[in-house]
């Protein structure tokens, strides 16, 4: 707080209670208001004085606290009109109702206590307007100088048409005040709402009141009895629910200890739900800054994107130093609690080194399982483009050299000539037939064309021994596809070789987003996946496409091998 902002508040200090004296006894004594009001005026001038104070000292660059406590020496000051003398009587009566003016400037302004948009600004500046039409009201009653001072004027049709304007005025202000703030609080998210609820629904509560005060009494002509206490219990209710959000960001400070406990018991992995918890924000996030730039991630290790600062969302960094080690992405309104903020803040930095290595390792887990997935699929097209070239190219010269072989020789007149060409072209046909049966193993055209359902029969068939296969469901993504059929091709190789199987059986189904492709006989069983090259490249096959591969081979019950890959 500056110097000149500390007199200030001394004044309001010491004025306070001076104005609170002289002006409601000024009421209640000389009867110018009913004396069954008069704890209701006295609460809600001591109070509004009271937590004008309060905020004042707490968030001196808040202007809330300074218009609150100059609402509530307002409310006092009409009370000095029933002291016996003119200028007294001026005086009151020119402020008399001032207070509510300052109160919907204190309310539409609220929580910043700064109008900010231009259309605000000029709003309360109307508003204030009200004023001078009260001032004119004074100077037109129809009252001799000796009562009132300033009635220089004796104009009773004016000061009618005036006192309406003035009525019709501050209910139209009221009503004004009554769409900005519930405008202000469907737009709210949940924390701007816990934040300001109290003191919001306590606005409309007084803006709907006076509204319906200035209109009965624009058309009535004389304030009746039954809507004179609403206005009042309205004004009351305003410092009670400035006090009651003050008290919840002050309970709110408490929960920072527990969550230094809870982040120490938890560990990794907890943080963003804990800060969303204690700062009442459920779309709360947490960024890591990754060591190498100015990269984030969230707990997952995924990349996050931080959004850009707006009315809605901002940002809060973290770090030790002059290091930003971390970025909390919360709602705005948070920020009209800085001393909760840093609070918390403070918290987490204890715990954040650990929980940003647990997010670098897991964002690191990320780039290598991208990095295997990116090098499977680069395996799989280039054995896809060689199958190509082998059937486009080489197999189709070759089959084109057996036909001019199997011309020549029809031309060949001696036999032993034509027997050469003959035992020429058997051999061109292995070696055509052999070079089909390594295309098909580098990349089953079966596999691209009509999908793993159909390439796994193909494999049952060549099978020496009996394979049933069981599908249930249809195509796979490609590389599930291709994953699962080489999962398919070494199961049924280690039976034909190792197994002395009677029997095997492939079966295909999806199951809670997974594709499931089991190899199982009835074998010897004993395969060790740790033995040899075929199953541990498997093993990396699968699990380059975040699956798993399980092998189940206890000696003499037969060998069960089951791929297990998310599809999507």
């Amino acid at each position: 707080m500056t110097p000149r902002a500390r007199l200030a508040w001394f004044v309001l200090l010491v004025a306070g209670p001076a104005f609170v004296v002289f002006g409601e006894l000024g009421f209640w004594l000389n009867g110018i208001a009913p004396r069954e009001t008069f704890p209701l005026d006295l609460g809600v001038s001591s109070l509004a004085i009271a937590s004008g104070l309060v905020l004042w000292r707490l968030r001196p660059e808040n202007r809330t606290g300074l218009l609150l406590g100059v609402a509530g020496i307002l409310w006092t000051i009409g009370g000095i009109r029933a002291y016996r003398n003119a200028w007294a009587f001026g005086v009151g009566q020119c402020f008399d109702g001032s207070q509510d003016l300052v109160l919907a400037h204190l309310l539409i302004a609220y929580p910043s206590g700064r109008l900010g948009h231009r259309s605000l600004r000029v709003l309360v500046t109307a508003g204030y307007g009200l004023f001078v039409v009260g001032v004119l009201e004074t100077i037109t009653m129809d009252l001799p100088r000796r009562v009132n001072a300033f009635a220089v004027w004796h104009a009773p049709a004016l000061h009618g048409t005036l006192s309406t304007i003035g009525s019709v005025g501050a209910g139209m202000y009221a009503t004004t005040g009554i769409a900005i703030i519930g405008r202000r609080w469907l737009r709210a998210g949940y924390s701007r709402r816990r934040v300001l609820g109290p003191v919001l629904l306590a606005a409309l509560f007084f803006a709907l009141a006076v509204a319906v005060d200035e209109v009965v009494q624009a058309i009535v002509g004389s304030e009746p009895g039954i809507v004179f206490f609403p206005p009042l219990v309205a004004r009351l209710l305003i410092p009670v629910a400035f006090l009651f959000g003050l008290a919840r960001s002050r309970l709110d400070r408490l929960v920072v200890g527990d969550l230094v406990l809870e982040l120490d018991a938890s560990g990794a992995g907890t943080m963003q739900a804990a800060l969303a918890r204690a700062l009442h924000d459920p779309g709360l996030q947490v960024g890591y800054r990754l060591d190498d730039g100015d990269e984030f991630v969230d707990s997952e290790g995924e990349p996050l994107v931080l959004p850009v600062e707006d009315a809605d969302h901002a940002i809060t960094y973290v770090g030790r130093g002059d290091a930003q080690l971390a970025a909390i992405v919360h709602e705005r309104a948070l920020l009209e609690q800085p001393s909760l903020i840093e609070a918390v803040s403070a918290a987490v930095g204890l715990a954040l080194d650990n929980e940003r290595l647990h997010a670098q390792l897991r964002n690191q887990l990320q780039v290598l399982r991208a990095s295997r997935a990116r090098l499977v699929r680069t395996a799989d097209s280039e054995r896809r483009r060689l199958e190509r070239d082998l059937h486009d190219g080489a197999q189709q010269r070759l089959l084109a050299l057996g036909l001019a072989l199997n011309m020549l020789r029809a031309r060949v007149e001696d036999a032993e000539s034509a027997q050469l060409l003959a035992e020429a072209e058997e051999e061109l046909a292995t070696a055509v037939s052999e070079l089909r049966e390594l295309a098909r193993g580098i990349h089953p055209a079966i596999l691209t064309d009509q999908g793993l359902a159909a390439a796994a029969r193909t494999l049952a068939s060549r099978s020496a021994v009996p394979v049933e296969v069981v599908v249930n469901g249809g195509r796979f993504p490609p590389a599930v596809e291709t994953a699962g059929y080489y999962v398919i091709a070494e199961a049924l190789a280690n039976v034909m070789r190792y197994a002395h199987a009677g029997r095997a059986r492939i079966e295909i189904r999806e199951a809670a987003g997974l594709a499931l492709i089991e190899v199982s006989d009835d074998g010897v069983g004993g395969a060790d996946s740790r033995r040899g090259t075929g199953l541990a490249g498997l093993a990396d096959r699968v699990g380059a496409l975040d699956g798993r591969l399980v092998v189940e081979s206890a000696a003499g019950t037969g060998t069960t091998v089951r791929a297990e890959i998310p599809c999507a």
